[in-house]
């Protein structure tokens, strides 16, 4: 390698500061339990409560799941997400009796025109989902699955893929399709898509008129009350049927008549004004008579359309996209049974007055995720929440939803606030931060409008026997709520090192639980067998309704002798608990000091081992209390003889002149000065990489010097610890 000055005189220095490898050193014990992210086909599923005695309510119970070949391991109280839905793992089964008779089944069809998926009355057979290739009958066609979670080793000391989130069960990436709606079949609420438009719902051969889309709906939000399974119904309280700018939609319940509101009052004619009307600005690539795809409503008044406080009728001619599942009628024909149908029309309404809509098309969270003792990892906290509004004049809040998983209280955690007119397109709004504060991460958020919210109505709930709540049938308005597919977990730094595991610790909805199912029912507690190793304490409910601290003092690992190593704890309290009060304290009878530092109000604390005989066992417990209750936690560390720590110094060249790196004529030097944070070189492999030849090289700890009589010289210098560090600074040449 030659550095070189360009008059020959001058000396080139460079120092390159490698902070990491002090504490670089420290290895898991055991090693970690690497992560998995897995979608393919349900080869099998299967529902079973052995794993988890404790959990006596047959509705939480877990069971297996075969995917890409894998058996996998589904934890009791696990609660999954459908394309719009959210239910349990069992919810996927049918009930039996005490003799294994089917006395329920979520899946059971409703409305008067659908049967089952895959054709037959009841798709299901006892213990089996109807979604698995292995049920009998197989489905019609085959579902998919997303599973992420961590390979844990049993007992036994065997790999068990267990799983810890499910998002979603669907078919084929949620079979998305989209055209222009060539008829639409009032009697059945079929909307036909892609036909020809002149041609009506059946052409002259008797075949569809293009493909046949029917909502699912259950109980009849958007339109007629449709399902061949509800398990794949759209979200009843927070509309999935709606147009680009959110506006719930719906298909009218009988063929339109002249009246305003066409003969269906809940989805009236009226609020899709047409074009050629005075009232509303005309769209120039419209014909005259063809309903209008950019409305602007007036303030709500009762008899006056459009009225904002009423869904807006799909019409012959909209574009859509839709997705959902491919199911048959009762004739054995083919259609697709929609969770999702997204109209490209604009409707907006009036500024500042309710009702508003909120609609998110895209939700992305970081993990997070606490280091791992010996593994370079990059974690994030970054935020990416994309959305329309009906009312862009006002502001947009995003909110995580922090359960309790004692009494299933939720409070709003706002994360920020965003602005739809600071984008270009009308209503769009974008909250997207590299990092911040939006930890710990939760189920579900909540996305509300400024002009305020109408909270939906239950249909199920006894005190709501209709939609006499809310607005649009029922759905309401200002806030959209809706559960997080997408999380970034932490990933390895360093390739080559272990596979770091999903740090579902940090997920309370996960480690904690959510409180009563449903509301009211058994407490959905820590998923069981949990996806990690060590298990996190469970909740632990005080008798005044909130949860003692939960708090882990890290993961069990190695240490070097001579290092200065950091504790890694971590906690959790309940929303209403007291200011902590967090200590620390070695408590293993070694009798050696590890001079713990601070022993109070740090969850990240140092201790050395300067001085410890290897095979030193330490132990440090931590201990939080706060008005509900006392919990601690203890890691255990043995400190092992050093690992050697290769570090390796490359050079990046400049650019050739005249095919050589030409900088001088006559020699120079180069000095290299690493400095760590701890001067331990007891244990370093030194390796020059420099992909140069050069001619001479001095090597005096913790020193390079680098003589060279050549004519050329890097531009930068970069040196890498084995264990993750890395600085890179540039020459200069002077």
């Amino acid at each position: 390698m030659a550095a070189v000055c360009a008059d020959g005189s001058a000396v080139t220095a460079l120092i390159v500061a490698l902070l990491c490898a002090g504490s670089a050193g420290a290895q898991l014990n055991p090693s970690p339990t690497p992560q998995f992210d897995s979608t393919g086909f349900i080869q099998a599923a299967t529902l079973d409560g052995s794993r988890c005695p404790a959990v006596t309510d047959p509705i939480l119970w877990g069971g297996t799941l075969t995917l890409n070949g894998i058996k996998m391991v589904v934890p009791c109280n696990t609660i999954l997400q459908m394309p719009a839905n959210t239910i349990t793992w069992a919810q996927l089964f049918p009930v039996l009796d005490a003799n294994g008779n089917i006395v329920a089944s979520f899946a059971t069809p409703m409305g008067s025109s659908t049967v089952g998926l895959n054709g037959l009355a009841n798709s299901q057979a006892p213990n089996q989902t109807g979604l698995a290739l292995s049920d009998s009958p197989a489905p019609f066609p085959s579902f998919e699955a997303r599973v992420v979670g961590n390979v844990v080793k049993n007992a036994a000391g065997l790999e068990e893929y267990i799983i810890g989130l499910i998002v979603p069960i669907s078919q084929q990436g949620l079979n998305i399709g989209s055209g222009r709606i060539s008829c639409i079949d009032y009697t059945n609420s079929f909307i036909y898509v892609g036909g020809d438009p002149t041609q009506g719902c059946t052409l002259p051969d008797g075949s569809p008129n293009g493909a046949r889309v029917q909502i699912n709906d259950p109980i009849g939000r958007w339109g007629k009350a449709h399902s061949p399974d509800p398990r794949f119904s759209g979200d009843t309280n927070n509309t999935t049927v709606h147009a680009a700018s959110g506006y719930p939609m719906c298909v009218p319940r009988v063929a339109p008549t002249a009246a305003p509101d066409g003969g269906d009052p809940l989805c009236p004619k009226g609020n899709r004004p047409l074009n050629g009307d005075p009232s509303f600005r005309g769209d120039p690539f419209l014909a005259n008579g063809a309903p209008l795809k950019t409305i602007d409503f007036p303030m709500p008044q009762d008899g006056v359309y459009p009225d904002a406080r009423q869904q807006a009728p799909f019409m012959v001619g909209d574009w859509i996209d839709y997705s959902g599942t491919l199911a048959k009628d009762a004739s054995g024909q083919t259609y697709i049974s929609a969770h999702t149908v997204q109209a490209n029309v604009g409707i907006f309404t009036f500024p500042g007055v309710q009702p508003a809509y909120v609609s998110v098309e895209t939700i992305l969270l970081g993990a997070g995720g606490n280091s791992v003792n010996g593994i370079a990892q990059e974690a994030t906290t970054r935020i990416f929440i994309v959305g329309f509004t009906t009312d862009p004049s006002t502001m947009i809040d995003v909110n995580a939803v922090d359960v309790n998983p004692c009494t299933g209280e939720e409070t709003l955690r706002l994360l920020g606030t965003v602005d739809p007119l600071t984008q270009p397109v009308r209503g769009r709004f974008r909250f997207h931060v590299l990092g911040g504060q939006f930890m710990p991460p939760t189920r579900e958020m909540i996305i509300q409008s400024h002009t305020g919210q109408t909270p939906p109505s239950d249909p199920f709930d006894p005190a709501f026997p209709g939609f006499e709540v809310g607005v649009a049938n029922g759905l309401g308005s200002g806030q959209y709520r809706l559960p997080n597919f997408d999380f970034i977990f932490p990933e390895n730094f360093v390739l080559g090192n272990p596979i770091l595991p999903n740090n579902f610790l940090d997920f309370p909805f996960l480690a904690l639980g959510s409180g009563p199912f449903g509301g009211f029912g058994s407490i959905v507690g820590q998923l069981t067998p949990w996806p990690g190793s060590p298990a996190p304490a469970p909740a632990n409910c005080s008798p005044a309704g909130g949860f003692a601290p939960i708090v882990s003092a890290g993961i069990d690992f190695n240490a070097s002798i001579n290092k200065v190593e950091t504790l890694n704890g971590t906690l959790q309290q309940d929303p209403h608990a007291t200011a902590p009060t967090i200590t620390w304290a070695q408590t293993d009878a070694s009798g050696f000091n590890a001079q713990l530092s601070p022993t109070s109000g740090s969850l990240t604390p140092t201790f050395i081992t300067v001085g410890a005989t290897p095979g030193t066992a330490l132990a440090f417990t931590l201990t939080v209390s706060d008005n509900f209750g006392t919990t601690s936690s203890t890691v255990h560390v043995t400190v092992v003889p050093p690992a050697t720590d290769t570090l390796t110094v490359t050079a990046q060249w400049r650019a050739p002149i005249g095919g050589i790196h030409k900088v001088g004529t006559k020699g120079g030097q180069l000095r290299v000065t690493i400095v760590e944070s701890v001067s331990d070189f007891t244990n370093r492999i030194f390796v020059i990489g420099w992909g140069e030849a050069f001619v001479s090289q001095i090597l005096g700890l913790p020193n390079y010097v680098f003589r060279a009589d050549g004519v050329q010289a890097p531009a930068s210098v970069t040196v890498r610890s084995s264990f993750g560090a890395e600085a890179t600074v540039p020459v200069t040449i002077r």
